[in-house]
């Protein structure tokens, strides 16, 4: 296996340095790029991979940034004082969004250029040896398109749109003046939707492993750094659905997110979860699989990474674990964190043999003993019930995903970015499956989407909870987004910090209501509350809230995000501000 010792540093230069939408490094007669280059050896696309990578690094960091910083779970730490915050806290409160610490889209168009020419000049269809040779390039130089402009179109509303390269800047200038050729979200989402759709199923290149540090131990394969098409898909219809309001294209979503965890092998594993050892819950006795996968590849639960470098040596250092000492949880997530309950339940098997944790077969602490095989026909499903209940449920108050062992109580500093593991992570299998509930349950289905909450998505715990037919519904509707074949691996996600979950009938339970949509909204509720829990820190929360208040009104982002320094008290002027639907955006000016 090939290792790039800095594999950034020694990028094609002529992609990287010459597609600059920075207006004083050429002049309107500049040519940007050699116009007789075309792809013509594996090395030509090898280099110009890396190349575009690189200028996805430029925007990277900021994205996670003004993903969160403008949410309800984070706010500026006061110990550090608005001189140190700067731009940032005013990015929090919605002022001076002008700023180029923040506001630059054209960097974003520096990645769209760059793919744009990549796509025109290499030859997708060129074989050798019987092999595509461009064909795994080409499909992740497209996925990276779509990503930008998704991005694109999520920072700025409406943005100018093209696919041909612009070699000059004087075509920069034309194209980006040009209003007649802009494009909003539900328009980008449908062209890349089709763009995308022949990539879904091939392979990622892989040029072997990038070392971004000293050490053996500092090591990513390059596979990890190209987005899956599959997930993006999925990302795609999940936002023009909430535009349109679609139900089919909420179905189509999850169907990608499905296919893609079953294909890729993913599971919401048991062992990403944080446990108490033992019924009496002492917090010095709990067990973490959860935390590991922020300071490592943790192949169980990691999907995609944009890579940096923790040493000048080896490339772009990654610096949000810097970028977050500024900020740290907000009081609304305490809020959420602190009324959320530790379940604890001790299981035995069909045998009568107790577990109570750590000797537990397959689920160690969350008592989900091996799901077994669906059995039965359509008309009569039939299950095997595999475990019974030893004792009552014990409870705890609070959510050990955000349990510190440093300070060894539930803390709120933001401890997700590490210096020494600086790469922004793209996907992971916690993230996919709550985007998986959020698009099964507005295609009509609460509680199998609740089932990702709670109890694993499973064949048998779709058939052990089925309260309402649902089940049998999902078998006639022609999807499969919600089988998850033998994947016996599965437990709610709830229970990665909250324990025993499926058994939490007292504080974790999804209540009857009077009509399927009041269902909906429910769970759709609770899938936002966990999206919290799971999620914070990661770049996506007010993406999320955002895509929620599409389908729910200006009213769900605005009275979260102004609760978020208090939750008795909402901030008026902040909730007045994004009661306007123009405010979510910045402003797309020259700076």
């Amino acid at each position: 296996m090939k290792t790039f010792k800095s594999i950034f540093k020694p990028v094609a230069i002529w992609l990287v340095a010459a597609v600059s939408f920075t207006a004083c490094e050429v002049d309107t007669t500049t040519v940007m790029f050699e116009e007789d280059h075309n792809f013509s050896e594996p090395s030509d696309t090898v280099f110009s991979m890396l190349g575009i990578i690189s200028k996805v690094q430029d925007v990277a960091e900021r994205g996670i940034l003004l993903g969160e910083l403008r949410g309800d779970l984070v706010k500026p730490d006061p110990e550090y004082g608005y001189s140190m915050g700067g731009a940032w806290f005013d990015l929090a409160n919605f002022e001076n969004l002008e700023d180029t610490a923040f506001n630059r889209y054209r960097d974003y168009y520096t990645v769209v250029n760059n793919c744009n020419f990549y796509l025109d000049r290499a030859d997708a269809e060129m074989e050798r040896s019987g092999q595509k040779v461009f064909l795994k390039e080409y499909a992740a130089v497209s996925a990276y398109r779509a990503w930008a402009y998704l991005q694109l179109a999520l920072l700025y509303g409406e943005v100018p749109f093209y696919t041909k390269p612009l070699l000059s800047y004087s075509d920069i200038e034309e194209v980006m003046g040009d209003k007649s050729n802009r494009k909003g979200l539900e328009e980008i989402c449908s062209y890349f939707i089709d763009d995308l759709r022949p990539y879904v199923y091939v392979e990622l290149p892989n040029y072997g492993d990038f070392n971004y540090g000293e050490g053996d131990a500092a090591i990513l394969s390059t596979q990890l750094m190209f987005l899956p098409v599959g997930l993006l898909l999925g990302d795609l219809y999940l936002w023009r659905g909430s535009v349109t309001g679609n139900q089919a294209d909420f179905a189509m979503a999850a169907q990608e997110y499905r296919d893609y965890l079953i294909y890729e092998n993913y599971s919401a594993y048991y062992r990403n979860d944080v446990v108490y050892e033992t019924p009496e819950m002492n917090m010095a006795d709990i067990d973490d699989g959860w935390s590991a996968f922020t300071s490592s590849t943790d192949y169980t639960e990691n999907i995609g990474f944009i890579p940096f470098a923790r040493e000048k040596a080896y490339g772009k250092v990654g610096t949000l674990s810097q970028s977050f000492r500024l900020f740290k949880g907000s009081e609304a997530l305490r809020d959420l964190v602190e009324n959320s309950y530790y379940c604890y339940v001790a299981y035995t098997t069909e045998s009568g043999e107790s577990y109570d944790g750590e000797d537990a077969p397959l689920s160690r602490f969350t008592g989900i003993v091996e799901d077994k095989q669906f059995y039965g026909t359509e008309d009569a499903p039939q299950y095997y019930y595999y475990i019974t209940v030893a004792g009552t449920p014990q409870y705890a108050n609070g959510d050990l995903r955000f349990y510190d062992y440093s300070s060894g109580k539930i803390d709120f500093n933001i401890n997700k970015y590490y210096s020494s593991w600086p790469h922004v992570r793209t996907y992971r299998a916690g993230t996919v499956y709550l985007r998986l509930a959020e698009a099964i349950n507005r295609a009509g289905y609460p509680l199998t989407a609740f089932h990702v909450l709670k109890y694993g998505l499973s064949r048998g715990n779709l058939i052990k909870y089925d309260a309402n037919g649902e089940y049998r519904r999902l078998m006639r509707s022609g999807y499969t987004f919600y089988d998850m074949y033998d994947n016996t691996l599965n437990i709610g996600i709830h229970a990665r910090g909250c324990g025993n979950a499926e058994m939490d009938t007292l504080h974790y339970s999804l209540p009857a209501m009077a009509s399927r949509p009041d269902s909906i909204q429910k769970v759709e509720d609770m899938i936002c509350d966990e999206m919290a829990l799971e999620t914070a820190y990661e770049g996506n929360r007010f993406y999320d809230l955002m895509r929620f208040a599409f389908r729910r009104g200006e009213d769900f982002l605005a009275s979260r995000v102004a609760r978020r320094n208090n939750p008795d008290m909402p901030d008026q002027t902040l909730y007045n501000k994004l009661k306007d639907r123009k405010n979510w955006y910045l402003p797309m000016v020259e700076n």
